[in-house]
Order: structure tokens, then sequence, then C-alpha cells
């Protein structure tokens, strides 16, 4: 290893991922917020439900969608 590397001066070139990869993990970002997001919106209670328009029921609909439907 050289001295440069060592301290730092040189970062070697990373390879770029191909694009299919990088679109595998954006949609495996996407559906993990999905997720998240359906979860933390049935957690809410009824009244703040109210104020943002939305029902219970529409809440459940939505909630028990899988994480790839959108």
């Amino acid at each position: 290893m050289s001295e440069i590397w060592k301290s730092g001066g040189v970062v070697p070139a990373r390879r770029r991922a191909s694009s299919n990869l990088c679109k595998l993990f954006d949609l495996l970002l996407l559906w993990r917020a999905r997720h998240r997001e359906r979860r933390m919106l049935s957690a809410f209670n009824d009244h703040t439900l109210k104020d943002i328009g939305l029902s219970r029921a529409d809440v459940d609909l939505e909630a028990h969608k899988t994480f790839w439907r959108s």
C-alpha cells in the first residue's frame, strides 16, 4: 500500500454499479417506504384521520395492500 493511500490523499475509483442494480435498489427502497408509510398511517387515531380527510375504512384498505402495490 502506498504512502499516499495511507495518508488518505488518493481515493480509488469505484466501479459504477449497473443500471439494473440501481433500479432494483430504488425499487426496494420504494417498497420499504410504502410499507413504513402504511404502518404509520394505520397508527393514527380517528381524530387525526378525520383532520386529513380519511376514514378508518380508507386506512384499513390502504394498510392491507401488499408493499409492491401502489
